[in-house]
């Protein structure tokens, strides 16, 4: 299975890049999408994306620039796309089931910005206790946690160190219930972009970390394999 895998295109800011990428990328059986798809909340920048991908299940979350208040408005005029917000959604490919726990994500430390508009540590807890019981209600033969906020610091190596704690959690590390990959972006200018941490296999796929959209080759049958 061929799964696209972006992030942080921040409309219309990387839409050439985008584009370019995509031109050169295997036929894809899945679309994850890891939120800061447009800049400043401006919800007609994603158009160019929707219009290109709509032939393809499209699942996504939201990131911090894809602003609250108009996330519904992200619904409504792209319907097509499987928004997830701390929840799931599961589609069966090849005779299998991939389930997708989808959330913003987790930061161990919010921003100024953050504090001043009242996100608190203990928002991001309440989170954690949400995705962690979503991982392990999982009945699904391979399961994905896509986030926009990094789940692991591992692959925000290469950002500025003391702004880990506000580039994501170390999120793949603590849930009781470990997914088989997780996908996030957030961390622009990191240098490792995939790792194995534990068994889970965890990709950062920001687009202007990458400089491209991200094909993650998944073999369905390892686990029965195993």
């Amino acid at each position: 299975m061929i799964f696209w895998a972006t992030s942080d295109i921040h409309s219309p800011r990387y839409l050439d890049v985008f584009f370019s990428s995509r031109r050169n990328l295997p036929p894809s059986n899945l679309i994850l999408l890891a939120g800061d798809l447009v800049d400043k909340g401006r919800v007609i920048h994603f158009d160019p994306i929707y219009r290109a991908l709509s032939s393809t299940s499209v699942i996504a979350v939201f990131g911090n620039e894809d602003f609250r208040e108009v996330r519904d408005e992200f619904r409504r005029m792209y319907p097509k796309v499987i928004w997830l917000e701390d929840e799931s959604h599961t589609v069966t490919l090849d005779h299998m089931t991939i389930e997708v726990v989808g959330s913003e994500g987790i930061i161990s430390r919010p921003t100024k910005w953050q504090r001043e508009l009242g996100i608190s540590e203990e928002i991001y807890m309440k989170r954690f206790e949400k995705i962690n019981k979503l991982l392990c209600d999982s009945k699904a033969d391979y399961l994905i946690l896509l986030t926009h906020y990094a789940s692991s610091y591992v692959t925000v190596t290469g950002e500025r160190r003391w702004a880990y704690p506000e580039l994501g959690y170390p999120l793949v590390e603590n849930v009781e219930c470990k997914p088989d990959l997780a996908v996030h972006g957030h961390a622009h200018k990191a240098t490792v972009l995939r790792a194995v941490v534990g068994n889970v296999k965890v990709y950062n796929v920001a687009l202007p970390a990458n400089k491209q959209i991200v094909s993650i080759n998944v073999d369905l049958n390892e686990k029965k394999r195993k």
